[in-house]
């Protein structure tokens, strides 16, 4: 009767000195991320699955879309920006909602999507987009609820509300409708601890959403309004029209990019 026993002590042991192995190799050089005796984030890809959304499509000045985007991009001529709020499920980060501010650009002859702001309530993956492919992201409470047949996404910082994006379930679509780019470009930017040195990392790097399935999509009007703040600029742009809004649940992979174009070697 005593084998049993014997088995589950050896197979603790076992898991201890695993995982005592584990923290070990984390501690070292060779971590991932920081803080290297406990990384904030491991390595891509990052599965999302299940995931919600609403998708606000607006028009606002082309000459204030262009000032946004740096070379060699190329803002889309009529103004086109848009706005997603969503609730996100992912391995590796857990769950946490996010505000992505942007517009479809061209580098090239491609239609890529070009990250202006980005907000959300998880310190995880604000580290790992930051770092790894330079996403703009930001903390801040990020909310999307339905009621009364409209889902509406809000964005607070500072206590100021500095989005509010509203969609009503008008009718079922098809993938097709929110079919786009999945091609997502950032300034990656990292200041030098040095005085008055150059960036270490400037950089815009590329990353292509995979695994995409729209597994339900809706389509209705939409509103869009931004709150003023003094550290938080939404309010510069102006919604010259709103175009439309989806609400979308879906799967993806999140996986490694390239290095689209590098500034400081062109200096």
């Amino acid at each position: 009767m005593r084998k049993p026993y014997v088995f589950i002590g050896v197979l603790v042991m076992v898991l201890s000195l695993g995982l005592c192995a584990g923290s070990s190799r984390a501690s070292g050089a060779d971590a991932y991320s920081t803080p290297t005796m406990s990384p904030l984030f491991g390595p891509p890809p990052y599965e999302y699955r299940d995931n919600w959304g609403i998708t606000v499509v607006f028009k606002t000045k082309p000459e204030v879309l262009k000032s946004l985007v740096p070379e060699p991009l190329v803002p889309n001529s009529d103004g086109i920006m848009f706005v997603t709020i969503s609730r996100f499920f992912v391995s590796g980060f857990g769950s946490y909602n996010e505000l992505i501010f942007g517009a479809p650009v061209n580098y090239g002859d491609r239609v890529v999507n070009y990250s202006l702001y980005l907000m959300l309530d998880n310190d995880i993956p604000i580290g790992a987009g930051r770092e790894i492919w330079g996403f703009p992201k930001k903390l801040a409470r990020v909310e999307l609820t339905e009621q009364d047949g409209i889902l509406t996404g809000t964005v607070e910082r500072g206590g100021i509300l500095l989005v509010k994006a509203c969609v009503s379930i008008d009718a079922l679509g098809k993938p097709e409708d929110a079919a786009g780019s999945a091609e997502y470009v950032n300034l990656k930017l990292i200041p030098s601890v040095r005085k008055d040195a150059p960036p270490d990392v400037m950089q815009l790097t590329t990353t292509t959403l995979e695994n995409v399935e729209l597994k339900q999509v809706y389509k209705g009007r939409a509103t869009l309004e931004f709150g003023m703040s003094p550290a938080d600029a939404f309010h510069e742009i102006p919604v010259v029209e709103v175009l439309g809004g989806l609400y979308v649940n879906s799967d993806f992979t999140l996986t490694y990019g390239e290095v689209l174009h590098d500034y400081l070697k062109e200096k």
